[in-house]
């Protein structure tokens, strides 16, 4: 059977959601080092301190190195508190794209093997709606507590406040993809056992 223009395009979005999704797991350990470059003024005599005992005879390699600098990062961020928050924030939003990606590669695979109109699409796009959710509730807490710790509106101009109405908007359009599925794999049931 020839695979229609539906179908080749799921396949492109297919691999661009993988890519994505490998993207999303690489950079999670990062993630205490994006946090730590928010205030790297305070980071940046641990890292000379660092890169003065490498120097001194601790000679490292390339990976060494980097898991040297990646524990500085995590030990740094834990006694930072703002860093702290920071990096749970984006580990929150990170697990929370994965399981969206996730659950579109899932999607994508049914539309892929012909048959688009199952219950488990609808399980897995009311996951998605979940997870857009969760990462906009955790936007607003951390709005929130920004801008009682500032006392500024600055706060609401940042892409923590985009997150916020968003992600809402998108777990609400996930939420009703969902019930069209639900919907369609019901009636698309009824027309199996009729024939």
């Amino acid at each position: 059977m020839e695979e229609t223009f539906v179908q080749r395009l799921a396949r492109v979005l297919r691999a661009l959601v993988l890519i994505a999704f490998v993207g999303n797991l690489l950079v999670m350990p990062l993630v205490p080092g994006l946090a730590a470059l928010e205030n790297s003024h305070e980071l940046e005599q641990m890292f000379q301190d660092l890169s003065q005992n490498i120097e001194d005879g601790y000679g490292l390699h390339a990976l060494g190195h980097w898991l040297m600098y990646t524990l500085s990062c995590f030990r740094w961020v834990w006694l930072n508190r703002g860093a702290a928050m920071l990096t749970v924030f984006f580990w929150l939003c990170g697990v929370c794209t994965a399981v969206i990606l996730f659950q579109a590669k899932k999607a994508l695979d049914t539309i892929l093997a012909g048959n688009p109109f199952q219950l488990s699409n609808a399980k897995a796009l009311r996951r998605a709606a979940v997870c857009c959710w969760i990462i906009s509730g955790a936007a607003l807490v951390r709005l929130v507590l920004w801008l009682w710790a500032d006392g500024t509106p600055a706060p609401l101009f940042t892409y923590t406040a985009l997150f916020i109405p968003a992600f809402f908007m998108a777990g609400l359009l996930f939420q009703v993809m969902s019930a069209l599925f639900r919907q369609a794999s019901e009636l698309k049931e009824d027309q199996d056992l009729t024939i």
